[in-house]
C-alpha cells in the first residue's frame, strides 16, 4: 500500500509540473529544465539560455559588401564597354554614333541606380562614389567627342590612332575604369591616381 501512495504521489507530482510548465508558456527545453531543478531542489535555480546569439565578427572597413561588388562591377563593365566601342569607331574611321553612345551612358545611369540600392556599408558608399566619378568623366570626354565631331574636328583621331594613344583623358578614363573593376572584383576599397 505504501508503494502504490509513493507512485501516485510521483505521477501527480509530474502532472503538477508539465501543467505549470505548459502554463507558463516555457518555449525552450532550457526553460523548462529550470523549472523542475528549482521545484525539485527548492534552492538553486539554474538558467540556460539556449538561443543567444554567437557574437558576430567586426565587418572589415576596407572591404565592400557581396552586393554591391556585383552591382558596381555591372556598371563597371558598361563603362568599358562603351570605352571600347568608342575607341574601335575612331580607330576604324567608322562615324560616331551620337544616340548609341548617349543610349549606353543611359544604360550605365540605370546601372549605378541599381547599385546605389545595393549600399550596406561605408566602403560601398566610397565605391559608389568612385564608380560616380568614373561615370561623369565618361560622359564628359563622350559630350566632348561628339560637339567636336558636328564641328568636323575629328580628323586627327580619324587620320592617325596615335591621337587616341596621346589623349590623356580617354587613357585615364580606360585606366580608372580597369581599376575599379579591379578593385570591385577584390572587394577591397582602394584609391587610383588615374581616378582622381
Amino acid at each position: 500500500m505504501k508503494t502504490e501512495w509513493i507512485i501516485a504521489f510521483l505521477i501527480a507530482g509530474s502532472l503538477v509540473l508539465f501543467a505549470d510548465a505548459q502554463e507558463s508558456g516555457a518555449n525552450d527545453k532550457g526553460n523548462v529544465a529550470a523549472q523542475q531543478e528549482t521545484t525539485a531542489v527548492g534552492e538553486h535555480t539554474i538558467v540556460v539560455d539556449v538561443w543567444s546569439k554567437a557574437a558576430s565578427p567586426e565587418p572589415d572597413a576596407d572591404k565592400v559588401s557581396q552586393p554591391f561588388a556585383v552591382a558596381g562591377l555591372n556598371a563597371a563593365f558598361k563603362m568599358e564597354l562603351t570605352q571600347r566601342k568608342i575607341e574601335n569607331s575612331l580607330r576604324r574611321g567608322f562615324p560616331l554614333g551620337e544616340f548609341w553612345i548617349q543610349s549606353d551612358l543611359a544604360e550605365i545611369d540605370n546601372s549605378l541606380k541599381l547599385a546605389a540600392l545595393s549600399v550596406g556599408t561605408e566602403a560601398d558608399r566610397e565605391a559608389l562614389q568612385e564608380l560616380q566619378k568614373q561615370s561623369a568623366q565618361l560622359r564628359q570626354w563622350s559630350d566632348w567627342l561628339i560637339a567636336q565631331n558636328k564641328n568636323l574636328a575629328l580628323t586627327e583621331y580619324y587620320i592617325s590612332s596615335s591621337t587616341l594613344d596621346n589623349d590623356t583623358r580617354f587613357q585615364n578614363n580606360v585606366a580608372c575604369t580597369q581599376f575599379l573593376v579591379s578593385m570591385l572584383s577584390s572587394r577591397t576599397l582602394a584609391r587610383d591616381s588615374s581616378c582622381l
